[in-house]
């Protein structure tokens, strides 16, 4: 069987175009729903091109085995949400389609000759954005108003967080493929070992998650918001234990199947992040500076106006009366400062200067006008309420597409 898929991928995935019978030939059936060879080629390469993959015939043949295996289960959902009596209109793929336009730079209206100029003809985007609707509809819809959280579970989940106040807190992104019995344990490490040398490479995981995750949350690019280790496989955890912001994951096993995590940001447990705070700011710098070689001249004068100097409006006059970038810095966020100035400007009374701060620019006596930190208007028990429900919304999805494709006839031909 391998080799025979291996071999209508080399007569069909290659550059050249194919004869138009071949193209019309069957490489599935699920149900009473056919998925054609021209499917087949056109959804493979838009999987290579949104996921900033280079489009080759050796890449469209490693990809074509799970791209079969997602036009498998989307015929699945598209067939669920016809059974439930659940359509797209017109002017919701229109919407989607303008969304799509414009995160992609693509001006309004122009979506169709990007298509053509890129050779995929639009109907097959259509349907799959198309597609994505409808399962968002089922989601939403019909099990959506199955998840029902409790107060006290959302008191239950407070008090755990409470109790891990201060531990490691993790922003994650994941691409999760399930076993199941059409995707044996080895076929899915391939493909996550292919599809991880390819985000090496520069393709943007987001995108993979959007096309290649079994996970429900695959559609918003895997995103899995803030979790603690407590909340996460062991496996996972302990993967995320060694790894720093920005960094992906090798292929993790669990008994669900396997995984890539994207480590995107950490943080503390319902602590404060202070590099999240925005802080309007005025600085005095003497440039090239250092606290070793400071004279006691130029000591005496920044002390002076930690001493004199009282609100922004008088540190911007003295500052005009300096070269060498003194003066207003506008809003920033503390984590595109110098590490050793962030808790200090966290902290300083507004309108008071700082005490000298040391940079590789030189020494600066800094002022915060006005600060803002998003931590103060958390509300976690919201924030608890909707990840559980997330949670158990994407269990119920999950489960739902599992014994979908359990109880259905399919027939695949390669």
């Amino acid at each position: 069987m391998r080799k025979f898929f291996s071999l209508l991928l080399g007569l069909f995935l290659l550059s050249q175009p194919a004869a138009g019978k071949e193209l019309v030939g069957i490489v599935a059936v699920v149900n009473d729903s056919a998925i054609s060879v021209l499917d087949l080629i056109a959804r493979t390469k838009m999987v290579a091109l949104s996921s900033g993959l280079d489009d080759t015939p050796e890449l469209r043949a490693q990809l074509a085995k799970p791209v079969l295996e997602n036009l498998i289960e989307e015929k699945l959902q598209n067939q669920e949400a016809e059974r439930r009596g659940i359509s797209v209109t017109d002017q919701e793929l229109a919407a989607a389609l303008t969304i799509v336009e414009r995160q992609n730079g693509i001006r309004e209206g122009q979506l169709n000759s990007w298509l053509a100029d890129i050779g995929l003809p639009a109907i097959f985007f259509e349907d799959q954005i198309r597609a994505q609707i409808l399962w968002a509809k089922v989601v939403s819809t019909g099990l959506r108003p199955l998840v029902d959280v409790s107060q006290e579970e959302v008191e239950h989940e407070l008090t755990r967080l409470e109790a891990n106040r201060g531990l490691p807190e993790y922003l994650v992104s994941q691409i999760d493929f399930y076993v199941g019995p059409s995707k044996p344990l080895d076929d899915l490490l391939e493909v996550a070992s292919k599809l991880l040398a390819e985000i090496n490479a520069g393709a943007n995981f987001e995108s993979i998650a959007e096309q290649f995750s079994d996970n429900a949350l695959g559609n918003l690019g895997g995103d899995m918001g803030w979790v603690s280790k407590t909340q996460l496989l062991p496996e996972l955890s302990a993967a995320l234990s060694g790894m720093r912001p920005g960094q992906v994951s090798a292929p993790i096993v669990s008994a669900a199947g396997v995984h890539l995590v994207r480590l995107r940001d950490q943080r503390r447990v319902m602590e404060p992040d202070i590099r999240q705070v925005r802080a309007d700011l005025v600085q005095i710098v003497l440039p090239g500076i250092t606290g070793e070689s400071m004279t006691s001249e130029q000591r005496g004068f920044l002390e002076q106006i930690g001493d004199t100097v009282r609100g922004c409006e008088a540190m911007e006059a003295m500052a005009k009366k300096l070269d060498g970038g003194s003066g207003s810095i506008g809003w920033v966020l503390l984590k595109d400062l110098p590490e050793q100035f962030r808790l200090i400007l966290s902290q300083l009374d507004i309108g008071l200067p700082s005490q000298p701060l040391f940079s590789g620019n030189g020494a600066h006596v800094m002022m915060v006008c006005e600060r803002e930190n998003p931590a103060e208007d958390i509300n976690y028990e919201q924030l608890v309420r909707d990840r559980l429900e997330r949670s158990r919304l994407e269990t119920l999805a999950r489960r739902l597409l599992r014994d979908l494709r359990r109880s259905a006839l399919v027939d695949v031909r390669v």
